[in-house]
C-alpha cells in the first residue's frame, strides 16, 4: 500500500492520507506580491490624514473636475445662474459618459435635477464646493 492511503494516489481526490499542503507555502493560495504588495504600491498616495494626495484637481475623475471647474466659475461669476451651470454639468456628463449631446435631453436632465429635493441639495452643496476649491 502506498503513502496516499487506502484508496491509493493521494492526489486524485477522496480520503488520501497525509499530503504536502497545496499552494507552495502562501497562506490561502495566494502567490507573488499579492495584496501586500498592492497595499505597498498605494501607500505612497496616502497621506497621513488618510487622504489620496493631489493637488488641485489634478487627482480627481474628468467629470468631478469638470464639476469644480464649474462651480468656480459660478462664484466668480463667468456663470450667471445655478440652473445654467447645471446644464452645463449636464452637458459635459453626457458628452463624458455616454458620448453624445442633446439639447432637448440635457434640458429635461437639469429640470429633473433641480426638481427633486435631494438631487437639488446635493447641487447646492455642489456649487458651495466653488468657493472652498
Amino acid at each position: 500500500m502506498g503513502v496516499g492511503g487506502v484508496r491509493g494516489g493521494g492526489r486524485k481526490g477522496g480520503a488520501g492520507g497525509a499530503g504536502a499542503a497545496k499552494g507552495g507555502g502562501a497562506v490561502g493560495g495566494a502567490k507573488g506580491a499579492g495584496f501586500a504588495g498592492k497595499v505597498d504600491q498605494a501607500q505612497g498616495l496616502v497621506g497621513p490624514s488618510g487622504l489620496v494626495a493631489s493637488s488641485g484637481v489634478a487627482g480627481l475623475d474628468p467629470v468631478t473636475a469638470t464639476a469644480l471647474d464649474i462651480a468656480r466659475q459660478l462664484k466668480s461669476g463667468l456663470i450667471k445662474t445655478k440652473e445654467e451651470a447645471t446644464k452645463k454639468l449636464v452637458a459635459n456628463i453626457l458628452k463624458e459618459k455616454v458620448r453624445m449631446q442633446s439639447k432637448a435631453l440635457t434640458k429635461k436632465i437639469a429640470e429633473t435635477l433641480q426638481d427633486d429635493p435631494r438631487l437639488s441639495q446635493a447641487l447646492e452643496r455642489l456649487w458651495g464646493r466653488g468657493a472652498e476649491e
